[in-house]
This record gives C-alpha cells, sequence and structure tokens, in this order.
C-alpha cells in the first residue's frame, strides 16, 4: 500500500521540468539584457544619457533568478525522486539531503538576488529617493537577521 502512495511522487517530476524550463527562460532574457548592455558600452561608451550598468545590473539580476529557480528544480528532484543516488559529483553547495537544507540554500540565493535587485532599482532610479526607496533594503533585513537566528538556533 505504501509503495503505491509513494509512486506519486513522480508527478513532482511535472514541476522539476517547468521550473527547469523557468530557469532557462530567465537565463536566456539575461543574456539578451548583457548583451544589450555591452552594444550600448561599445556603441556609446560611458558618456551621455545611454547606462549599460543599468543592463548589466538587470542582466545579473535575471541570471540570479534563474539560479533560484536551478536550485528549486535541482533540489526537488533531489528530495522526491533521486533521493538514493550519489552527490559527489555535485559541488558542495548544492549537496541537498533535505527539504530544510533546500530551504535555506534558497533563502540565501533569494537574499542575493534581492540585494542585486535593490542595488539595479536603487541605481535606475532617475528622481530623489523616498522613504519607500526603504522597503526592500528593510525586507533585505528581516530576511538576513531571520536566517541568521535560525542557522544560530540550528548548531545549539
Amino acid at each position: 500500500m505504501f509503495n503505491k502512495i509513494l509512486r506519486v511522487r513522480y508527478v513532482f517530476l511535472i514541476a522539476v521540468v517547468f521550473t527547469f524550463l523557468n530557469s532557462l527562460f530567465f537565463l536566456i532574457v539575461g543574456v539578451i539584457e548583457s548583451i544589450h548592455g555591452y552594444m550600448l558600452l561599445f556603441e556609446h561608451g560611458l558618456e551621455g544619457e545611454q547606462r549599460p550598468g543599468i543592463y548589466l545590473l538587470k542582466g545579473l539580476d535575471l541570471f540570479l533568478v534563474s539560479m533560484v529557480f536551478l536550485i528549486f528544480a535541482l533540489g526537488i528532484m533531489r528530495i522526491f525522486t533521486h533521493y538514493k543516488t550519489s552527490d559527489e559529483d555535485l559541488p558542495g553547495w548544492l549537496r541537498i539531503n533535505d527539504f530544510k537544507e533546500l530551504k535555506i540554500l534558497l533563502w540565501e540565493t533569494v537574499i542575493v538576488t534581492l540585494v542585486v535587485f535593490t542595488l539595479t532599482e536603487l541605481v535606475n532610479s532617475k528622481q530623489s529617493l523616498k522613504t519607500d526607496a526603504l522597503i526592500m533594503p528593510g525586507v533585505i533585513l528581516l530576511l538576513t537577521v531571520s536566517l541568521f537566528l535560525m542557522k544560530k538556533n540550528d548548531k545549539h
């Protein structure tokens, strides 16, 4: 009976496939943004209205989002379907054995992604900054403190 119920775990492969496709989509869009930035850099240099660095930052942000999707896809596949597979070929940071390790890895990746996104938004804003510009740094601070407290609690 339990073995029949356990076969349902392969349904998660659908989520893995689509999450991996999402990762590829953000990777391709990040490459396009980066190429656009380099084209502006070669055409106009660093002078004038064109700001190639903005496109490079957007590309980096999209690469990080792509990494979040990729880590999520690999983690779900590892936890639900390939939990008996050896992971010696994987880098140390990608060795996921349970859902908690996946959560922490995604948490750290999302924090880095939010930092880059916030920097991109701050650099891209052409008007003077208002108090609502502190919302994202506040969110990043809360997430970072929460992660720190959770890791500190795990060590005890």
